[in-house]
């Protein structure tokens, strides 16, 4: 048997697959190389005919975004960052593209997938504690050591409580329902749900906290209606929430994230010279507001909405915001100051496609996962970091397409049957 036949190319394939979703939350840096592999046996396999070439709705709109910026870049002055900003969004068309000559996986491989970046987010959250542990421990560090950016150091923060509450959403998806009649397989997943749930807690984010709490409300409202004893759900949540409410009283700066959060809200006016992450981002949007509403229907250029909101923060003495150089902490805002009124049109059709293309299938992974997506990406421009545009690229093309697919492929791609070396 060749090395490079129809088989084995499709197999090899799947295995890119696998490490792609596993590296995403562990080792993000390495993913791109992965991407390149992937997408030559596409091309490979298109060249000998062993797929068509095929593209879904989400894709083609990925596809618009990413060229809608190289059109920003015709009127930028500041080509250098305009072309680091294409840098990092070459996901956007990197995935689509790949995925062309990819003849779609089955259920079991589809699955598989998924299992993947799920045992690679518990494997990334092990590491976190561990080397937490070890610190605060062995080496009688302080106790915030368990917490924040140090914590989680394989990828920020706020990405890592998404990457975990979407692991919680893949295992409910994949081990449905989670009580099962064998006990170590259900105390199996429960552990899970607790250490993920944990290490998002761990995280300090609080747009994790919030994505936490509506997928566990939404979760617990399912096994209310599903389960025959109803009672064994809302004790689970019982549980766990008090759980991470012990540890959040044990951990003053926790606690101050959320207090100052609060402090924020009731405030009038916010002090320019706050270093506190909710005040800076009020600055921030405020900013940016400005901007938007006197600048020009195609937006500021790829590379010059920076340019442009350092220049307020310096005028309105904002001094954390124009030290760190923050962009606008939300993708549709960020959209809109950088490419205008088409960039947030488009962006915010991608959003809608994808969640129509959920409802009108059934496919509650899809709708969790657009849903986490959106939250998180209210509060930061998730396209201006690989960990969140690569994230977001991948499971876009790979949920959308196998959706897409449900009950119009051919019985040989719909065979349960996995791909496997024979």
């Amino acid at each position: 048997m060749s090395f490079f036949d129809r088989h084995r190319i499709f197999l090899y394939q799947h295995y890119l697959l696998y490490a792609i979703a596993f590296l995403i939350p562990i080792f993000p840096r390495i993913v791109p190389l992965f991407i390149v592999l992937f997408g030559g046996l596409s091309i490979f396999a298109m060249a000998k005919g062993y797929s068509r070439a095929e593209m879904s709705e989400v894709s083609i709109l990925l596809l618009m975004f990413f060229f809608l910026h190289l059109i920003g870049m015709l009127y930028t002055e500041n080509t250098s960052r305009g072309w680091f900003d294409i840098e990092v969004k070459l996901s956007l068309m990197a995935f689509p593209l790949v995925f062309v000559g990819f003849r779609f996986v089955n259920t079991t491989n589809f699955n598989r997938t998924l299992r993947m970046f799920l045992y690679g987010s518990v494997t990334a959250s092990l590491f976190c504690i561990a080397q937490s542990a070890y610190k605060v421990f062995w080496l009688d560090m302080k106790y915030f050591h368990f917490i924040t950016s140090r914590f989680s150091v394989t990828v920020h923060q706020s990405y890592f409580a998404l990457y975990l509450i979407f692991a919680m959403v893949i295992l409910a998806y994949l081990e449905w329902p989670l009580v099962k009649k064998d006990r170590k397989r259900t105390l199996m997943n429960v552990l899970i749900i607790i250490t993920l749930s944990v290490s998002v807690l761990l995280t300090g984010s609080k747009t994790g906290f919030i994505m936490w709490a509506v997928i566990a409300l939404g979760l617990t409202g399912v096994f209310v209606r599903e389960m025959k004893h109803k009672w064994v759900p809302i004790l689970g949540l019982t549980v766990l929430m008090s759980i991470m409410g012990a540890i959040f009283q044990g951990a003053p700066l926790l606690q101050s994230r959320i207090t100052n959060m609060l402090e924020v809200a009731q405030k009038d006016e916010v002090n320019p010279a706050s270093t506190e992450s909710t005040a800076v981002r009020y600055l921030v949007y405020s900013s940016t507001f400005e901007v938007i509403r006197s600048q020009d229907w195609f937006g500021q250029g790829t590379g010059d909405f920076q340019d442009v909101l350092d220049d307020i923060y310096n005028e309105k003495g904002y001094t954390s915001a124009a030290e760190e150089h923050l962009n606008a902490h939300n993708l549709f805002l960020q959209s809109w100051i950088s490419l205008g009124i088409p960039g947030l049109i488009i962006i915010l059709g991608i959003f809608l496609v994808m969640t129509v293309q959920a409802i009108r299938n059934q496919d509650a992974l899809l709708l969790g996962f657009t849903a986490l997506f959106f939250i998180l990406s209210m509060t930061e421009s998730t396209f201006n970091v690989q960990v969140g545009v690569v994230f977001f690229s991948f499971f876009t093309v790979f949920l959308a397409r196998r959706s897409g697919s449900k009950g119009v492929l051919p019985d040989e791609e719909e065979s349960d049957e996995p791909v496997t070396l024979t």
